[in-house]
């Protein structure tokens, strides 16, 4: 049994480690720069790259960073921090919150923090 998972966990490792990238701060940067050189030039008619756009998106990055990614993992990225962005955004929107440009972090008084504690996240519950 124990061999059994442990090929099963092996390959499985194997399959993710193909499709994940791995990113760096440079990395983002420029990719979020390149995405915003794109969605000025109109490559981005609605909610999303058009076709051209994605091939702007994966030639752009390839030259700045070197790394060739694939079009899923670009989009995987576009999504997760998009997702991120949208968190941020609303986080700040709260009264009382803010962003410390200086330290990179949310800065709000101790009493908001006391009350974010006892909000349960799904899918766990975050206490402080």
């Amino acid at each position: 049994m124990y061999i059994r998972q442990n090929i099963l966990t092996e390959n499985m490792d194997d399959f993710q480690s193909q499709d994940k990238a791995c990113w760096t701060r440079e990395m983002l940067h420029s990719f979020c720069d390149i995405c915003i050189k794109a969605i000025e030039q109109g490559m981005r008619p609605n909610t999303h790259f058009d076709k051209a756009g994605w091939k702007y998106v994966m030639n752009g990055f390839k030259d700045q960073t070197g790394h060739a990614l694939t079009k899923a993992q670009l989009k995987n990225k576009w999504d997760g921090i998009k997702k991120d962005w949208r968190i941020w955004k609303r986080l700040i929107s709260e009264i009382g919150v803010g962003w410390s440009a200086e330290l990179g972090t949310i800065s709000s008084p101790d009493e908001w923090w006391k009350a974010k504690s006892q909000v349960c996240f799904f899918p766990f519950c975050l206490k402080l």
